[in-house]
């Protein structure tokens, strides 16, 4: 159990100076943004998690989309879109209590969005793979979306799976964690996950990382007491992709690699 957060000495941080941080990372009104957040990292926000919530949509403006992972990682036997809280911070969970925010039908990995796009993001989950390109990640990529790292690093970047997905790495298994979904009627169904990450991947964080920084791929800057990263998802899944060619041997099944969007 993480410890209660402790403000002393720490950098009180208003809404008006996240949303100017977010400006300068290059967030733009109209945007498109997947965020892996740490509150904590970030100083002593006032107002807490909704604050960032605020800043983060305030960025993007009702033209645009902002999007979290609410995952609970198989802890839900029965995930049910209303209620399974997420595990993945109080940002992301902030978010996702939102009155108008859509949450996307999974078990175990589902997102939550909000803006003018949100439905169409986290429509159709349940019936692709977790980390498909159909994916509500994967939309978002294929429509010029970003990934904020909000005072975390590069482990945190999922949009790295979808590249794994593609490639069929060797630690990815399909439809071997079994669960069950509420749905909107009240029905409760079965339902699949993957088997994530059994056993080391052949692409890891830092080289990943390192790739994409030697492209100028990264941008990176402070925001409160932490730092921040912002990149194009569908650089991070090309990246992670290409990496996983030069250490797979050639295979005719896997799928070509396309920078439009998928089928």
């Amino acid at each position: 159990m993480k410890k209660p957060f402790d403000p002393t000495g720490k950098k009180r941080v208003t809404r008006a100076e996240l949303v100017a941080g977010l400006r300068g990372l290059g967030i733009e009104a109209g945007a498109m943004v997947q965020v892996h957040s740490s509150l904590r990292q970030l100083g002593y926000v006032e107002g807490g998690a909704d604050t960032v919530v605020d800043a983060l949509l305030e960025a993007v403006g009702p033209e645009g989309n902002m999007m979290v992972p609410t995952f609970n990682h198989g802890g839900a036997d029965i995930y049910d879109p209303r209620t399974t809280p997420s595990v993945n911070g109080a940002v992301t969970e902030a978010l996702r209590r939102r009155p108008e925010a859509r949450r996307s039908v999974h078990p175990t990995h589902p997102y939550a969005a909000i803006g003018r796009d949100a439905e169409e993001l986290v429509a159709g989950h349940l019936e692709v793979d977790t980390f498909s390109r159909r994916s509500p990640l994967g939309k978002l990529a294929d429509r010029g979306g970003y990934v904020l790292l909000l005072g975390v690093g590069m482990r945190a970047n999922t949009a790295a799976h979808i590249g794994e997905t593609m490639a069929h790495v060797h630690c990815l298994g399909s439809n071997q964690f079994p669960r069950r979904v509420r749905l909107d009627d009240d029905r409760v169904i079965p339902a699949w996950s993957v088997v994530w990450r059994d056993g080391p991947c052949l692409i890891e964080w830092d080289p990943l990382e390192e790739r994409m920084r030697s492209r100028g791929l990264i941008r990176s800057g402070p925001i409160g007491e932490g730092e921040a990263h912002l990149m194009k998802a569908l650089d991070v899944i090309e990246v992670t992709f290409e990496m996983t060619q030069e250490l797979l041997p050639p295979v005719s099944h896997l799928p070509a690699w396309h920078r439009h969007p998928a089928v």
